[in-house]
């Protein structure tokens, strides 16, 4: 971890609000990443709101399956029936799922200090972060890994800070042989994006 990282991480753990949630800012532990992946009801985090999150530690080179978590939320807004198509959830489904705060009770310890993984995660932040700030009083410190970024690494493209549009998630499964379970459920997702970071990586 630079310098500079760890004189960002001390000044956001200055402002945590929640003593329990201090190990999110030590250094992780090598080799341990945490995927993750949302719905939302649509993909502007001004006016849309997040239904459910994913997450999946992977460790080594072993994807832990059997402790993954998966969260529904019950947003202050039920979702509409054309974005109901995309995601598969219902009002009547979450209408019964967890407060944003008692979703983020679970998942950050869950996080904790390790990198985040996801499939252009920076959609996916940009819906949690502002519930985690009003939550613990200060975002996310973690690192954030885009596996479509580290693809284009892999595939040596030119800029790989500006991937191209076509590598889209089942595009690098394909490349990969890596077998598609359905996208659009947080659960599928996060784990479909474990597996391919663990080829791009």
């Amino acid at each position: 971890m630079s310098w500079l990282k760890q004189l960002s991480n001390q000044w956001q753990k200055n402002k945590l609000q929640r003593a329990q949630l201090a190990p999110m800012f030590e250094p992780p532990i090598k080799d341990q990443w945490v995927a993750i992946d949302c719905e939302m009801t649509g993909l502007n985090p001004r006016k849309h709101h997040l239904l459910s999150v994913a997450a999946i530690h992977i460790n080594g080179d072993t994807i832990d399956t059997g402790n993954g978590l998966h969260l529904v939320c019950r947003p202050p807004v039920m979702p509409d029936r054309d974005t109901i198509i995309i995601h598969g959830l219902r009002s009547a489904d979450v209408a019964q799922g967890l407060s944003y705060d008692e979703m983020l009770s679970m998942l950050l310890p869950f996080i904790s200090n390790r990198p985040i993984v996801g499939f252009c995660p920076q959609l996916d932040i940009a819906f949690l972060n502002p519930l985690i700030k009003q939550y613990m009083g200060t975002t996310l410190p973690n690192e954030v890994l885009d596996v479509r970024r580290l693809y284009s690494q892999r595939m040596g493209e030119r800029d790989p800070n500006t991937p191209k549009a076509s590598q889209q998630l089942s595009k690098i499964l394909a490349h990969y042989n890596i077998p598609e379970f359905g996208s659009h459920d947080a659960y599928n997702d996060a784990l479909m994006t474990a597996m391919a970071f663990l080829h791009v990586r």
